[in-house]
């Protein structure tokens, strides 16, 4: 291929998947160039074939997760879940939110790190000086002229009796700096927030009106926006959000009557800041006798298979550790559990979600260049 014009090399490549071309990147100089180049990076992430691979944060270290539920329709073996090992730079890591191919850490030391699992490559963002212990950090992106602007939102509420104080801060990565937002979300947030096509995603509660919600957060306009959720009744509890695929949103509900679960999908054909309203169809019913001690989970689904996958930590245990757990469910009743190992029960709850590996490069600090101070001449 080094006989061919660059810009063919570059047609090819932009088709190839983001983990294959990173183990291409050492083959020549040319093809070293494409993978640094932002133009290469954002025509790849639209043209090459996604990838969906699945991380799971546990004990503060994030783990690569393979999942195989290819042999459950052949009756030949069961399905399984096998933890692949630690990746990523030496952190301890006690949040985290993924958003474009990029991984937005909070450290137990205090730390805002943004990596990029595919490239290796990472970047601290200092936090401002209205920083608060217990704030909350979301990732983001607006998209101007096809290009991702990244900026990351910090939210922090007090509660006291009936009064609650809040506090948004914007960090924008093309200037280095945060600002305060005039913005008031008047409801209780969840955790387990989504990103989908740039905007933030909770499942949250209107206490006033007594029901639960979807808020969005749409970065191009700064503002938060509500969004209906399959079922208003009552009767139901939200417990989990995910997304599917890139394209969709899913939800997790249980019913309070009952404790059966049920999972949700989005038919939407495309969800952006210009979606007011979110059609939905069920995707899956769970009998309430396999999940009765299920407590809040993460989870993600396979829609081809018609099968989820939910992770779960806080099922008791000896010596002070906790089961780190997955379930598996399908249709007709399928049900299976797979142990993945056990942890301090003070740790993080386990988080899993699929990532979907991306070049895209993490905009650097301007580095404004010292000036030389002339020396004075000596005149004696």
């Amino acid at each position: 291929m080094s006989n061919l014009p660059l810009d063919l090399v570059e047609e090819i490549l932009s088709r190839v998947p983001a983990t294959s071309l990173k183990r291409l990147r050492s083959t020549c100089k040319s093809w070293n160039n494409c993978y640094k180049d932002q133009r290469f990076t954002e025509k790849h992430s639209v043209i090459a074939a996604k990838q969906f691979l699945v991380l799971m944060l546990k004990d503060c270290r994030v783990s690569s997760v393979s999942v195989n539920l290819n042999e459950i329709h052949n009756n030949i073996a069961a399905p399984s879940i096998e933890l692949k090992g630690v990746v990523g730079p030496q952190m301890q890591i006690s949040g985290i939110f993924h958003c474009d191919g990029l991984l937005l850490c909070t450290t137990k030391d205090d730390r805002l790190e943004v990596w990029n699992p595919c490239t290796g490559q990472t970047r601290r963002v200092q936090h401002s000086i209205h920083y608060k212990t217990n704030s909350e950090f979301v990732l983001g992106y607006v998209n101007n002229n096809s290009r991702h602007s990244y900026k990351i939102l910090r939210y922090w509420n007090f509660y006291m009796s009936n009064y609650r104080v809040s506090e948004f801060e914007i960090y924008d990565f093309s200037s280095d700096s945060w600002r305060f937002i005039d913005e008031v979300n008047p409801y209780c947030l969840t955790e387990g927030e989504v990103s989908l096509k740039g905007n933030t995603y909770w499942l949250a509660s209107d206490e006033k009106r007594d029901i639960d919600l979807i808020l969005r957060f749409d970065f191009s306009i700064e503002r938060y926006q509500r969004l209906n959720l399959p079922i208003l009744k009552s009767d139901y509890e939200t417990e989990a959000l995910s997304v599917v695929r890139e394209k969709q949103l899913s939800v997790l509900l249980k019913r309070n009557d009952t404790l059966e679960r049920e999972i949700w999908v989005t038919t939407n054909d495309k969800i952006d800041h210009t979606t007011k309203n979110l059609l939905w169809i069920k995707f899956l019913a769970i009998d309430q006798r396999t999940c009765y001690h299920w407590s809040c989970v993460s989870f993600f689904i396979d829609e081809e298979k018609k099968m989820a996958v939910f992770c779960d930590g806080y099922i008791g245990g000896i010596n002070e550790t906790s089961r780190r757990m997955f379930y598996i469910i399908g249709e007709d009743k399928y049900y299976r559990e797979l142990y993945v190992g056990d942890s301090p029960i003070r740790s993080h709850r386990p988080f899993v979600f699929n990532y979907v590996p991306s070049l895209v490069q993490i905009p650097q600090a301007t580095v404004i260049p010292k000036r030389r101070r002339r020396k004075r001449k000596n005149r004696n």
